[in-house]
């Protein structure tokens, strides 16, 4: 056996310490990575909330409706549609299943699906609604319609729980109608308070302003909401809507569209307009222009 002198032992005992010290290293890395894996941290990202969503307003398309499209008969003296005008529908499970695929060939290109009511209301076919419309190129939006006496901030959750951010949906609606919700109807103080809540968490989240339907009765009794800079969308029947700046037009109520048993909603989106209004300036919160009582 080799003989090794006292320098010679005391470089191989270095050696080795430096050997064990640098495996030791390794090993304990390893574990660190291996249980940051584990944690969600694996290649140094730890577990964080995703980045908040960003709306691209050029993602948003609709299909236009032809002009020989047999749901123009639906228009008041079965007149034509504007320059950058299209028809479309509001639906919700009242109107059972639909056959969306027969509603395109009719020249339906965008359709406002409810989503939710109150609070911890989801409309049973929302979901169905909203992909049937997609498969067959209708562009959907989602819509809630607001009950009274409930919280405006538990109502958009539940909202958002049903209809999350999507850049190439429609911009989403709040319907403002009367309901039985409350043995006396509240203040119209408290009542906008609730609205306030609702617009500022869906707003923040979609990143884009609400389309608001406010139905006439709801108008006279509340005095609003003053849309300002959001997206209006009005009932006119028989005619267009007396304002200059509407950005959806709902006509009549008793439509008749292939695809859907019995009457439905008939509306008119001037897409251009719809888009601008709901834009949100970069840099400007989603409350910059609250509903405003008159």
């Amino acid at each position: 056996m080799p003989r090794f002198t006292p320098e010679q032992v005391r470089r191989r005992q270095i050696a080795a310490g430096t050997f064990a010290l640098v495996l030791l290293l390794v090993v304990g890395g390893c574990t660190v990575t291996v249980i940051g894996a584990l944690r969600g941290e694996a290649d140094g990202h730890a577990l964080s909330d995703p980045e908040p969503f960003q709306a691209d307003d050029a993602a948003m398309s609709v299909a236009l409706s032809p002009g020989d499209a047999a749901v123009l008969a639906n228009l008041p003296d079965r007149g034509g549609l504007m320059p950058g005008e299209v028809m479309g529908v509001d639906v919700s499970s009242h109107q059972q299943d639909i056959d969306w695929a027969r509603a395109r060939a009719d020249g339906i290109g965008f359709a406002y699906v409810k989503a939710t009511e109150g609070a911890g209301f989801t409309d049973t076919h929302f979901r169905k609604n909203w992909d049937g419309a997609r498969a067959a190129g209708i562009t959907p939006g989602a819509y809630h319609y607001f009950t009274l006496c409930s919280s405006g901030t538990e109502q958009a959750e539940d909202f958002l729980a049903a209809a999350p951010p999507d850049d190439s949906a429609l911009p989403p609606a709040l319907d403002l109608e009367f309901d039985g919700a409350c043995e006396e109807l509240p203040e119209a103080s408290a009542v906008q308070a609730e609205i306030d809540a609702f617009t500022a968490v869906v707003e923040e989240s979609w990143g884009r302003r609400l389309v608001i339907y406010a139905s006439s009765e709801w108008r006279r009794h509340f005095g609003l909401p003053v849309t300002d800079s959001r997206p209006d969308w009005r009932f006119a029947a028989g005619k267009r809507p007396s304002q200059a700046d509407w950005a959806v037009w709902q006509l009549r109520f008793d439509g008749t569209v292939a695809g859907i048993d019995g009457p439905v909603d008939i509306d008119v989106a001037r897409i251009e307009t719809l888009r601008e209004h709901a834009a949100i300036p970069e840099g400007e919160g989603a409350l910059a222009h609250p509903l405003e009582e008159t």
